[in-house]
């Protein structure tokens, strides 16, 4: 049995579509099944997360639009099913979208209620922050002596009674800490690669993947070529195949799921990719480069879907 098996099932944690949706949606209709669903089915993508991108000044009700939005276009898009429960993964043929929330900056007070709300929505894994400081917690731009903030622990709290993943690959380090000081809190990064090898303060260092692992969670390996290497001319499939392998030998298998983060949708980012990998529908290319490269079938598929599956049955 090829590799077939594992691109047809696989799982990409991490895509900015809520973003890519609220920039069209004055101008465009059918966003959904015009601009994406064919990169979609051409890259074999069974299992997304489509995130609701916030850099920092957004507002609590800029917030809500987007996620109505995006979820608005998947309940229009016939070929997309939108994740809410265990039963809603079970195969038919279509995609199967899990929201996700990428900086909560528009939660200035009440939390938990707030928090409920995605939840009821349909938000099953959400990050405190983008890359800077807001009032729930701070990025790894923002001040190194600051971490999860007073609101940012009721907002962890109320993610954790909703059963929700929380996300850390945004947070800086004390965040990081501070979000795995609770031991209920159910941990993941879906897009990060390995410090060790780039040395980008959105990669983990070494003692933050083994916690994720040691924590059940999963890391979501990132294409995106300033997370691959520091060198422009090692931004490619082998180098971002060779963070695969430096977790998976700190780590295990199980540590490691695909977040890959493409950005052909935004504008002017059409060339900010890894070599070869310039959108989701090339993402065979990794499938193979895995193959290729010392990682048996049974391990790319663990990696392409199955470590992610299991996680978000946990939560679902």
């Amino acid at each position: 049995m090829g590799s077939e098996m594992c691109i047809r099932d696989r799982f990409d944690l991490h895509a900015d579509i809520g973003y890519d949706v609220m920039q069209k949606k004055h101008t465009e209709t059918d966003i959904l099944n015009r601009f994406h669903l064919q990169k979609f089915l051409e890259g074999e993508v069974s299992y997304i997360g489509m995130a609701s991108f916030f850099e920092g000044s957004e507002t609590w009700d800029y917030m809500q639009d987007m996620v109505l939005s995006l979820k608005k276009e998947i309940e229009h898009c016939e070929m997309i099913d939108l994740v809410l429960c265990g039963e809603d993964l079970t195969e038919n043929g279509h995609i199967k979208a899990i929201l996700t929330v990428e900086g909560m900056c528009g939660i200035k007070e009440h939390a938990r209620e707030k928090i409920e709300w995605l939840y009821a929505q349909g938000v099953r894994i959400a990050s405190f922050c983008w890359n800077e400081e807001n009032l729930l917690a701070t990025g790894v731009k923002g001040n190194p002596e600051h971490g999860l903030h007073p609101l940012g622990e009721e907002a962890l709290q109320a993610m954790i009674d909703c059963n929700m993943l929380v996300d850390v690959s945004h947070a800086n380090e004390r965040t990081f800490w501070d979000i795995m000081a609770h031991p209920s809190a159910r941990v993941i990064a879906t897009h990060s690669n390995a410090r060790a090898l780039c040395d980008h303060p959105r990669n983990l260092w070494d003692d933050q993947i083994i916690a994720i692992a040691k924590r059940g969670g999963i890391i979501g390996m990132n294409s995106a070529p300033a997370f691959v290497h520091e060198r422009s001319e090692k931004r490619d499939i082998p180098h971002l195949v060779a963070h695969m392998h430096y977790i998976k030998q700190l780590a295990g298998i199980e540590a490691l799921a695909l977040g890959l983060d493409y950005m052909d949708f935004y504008e002017g980012c059409e060339e900010l990719h890894t070599k070869n990998l310039e959108d989701c529908s090339k993402s065979q290319r990794l499938i193979e480069g895995m193959l290729t490269r010392n990682f048996s079938e049974e391990e790319v598929r663990l990696i392409a879907s199955e470590n992610a599956l299991r996680k978000l049955k946990e939560v679902l």
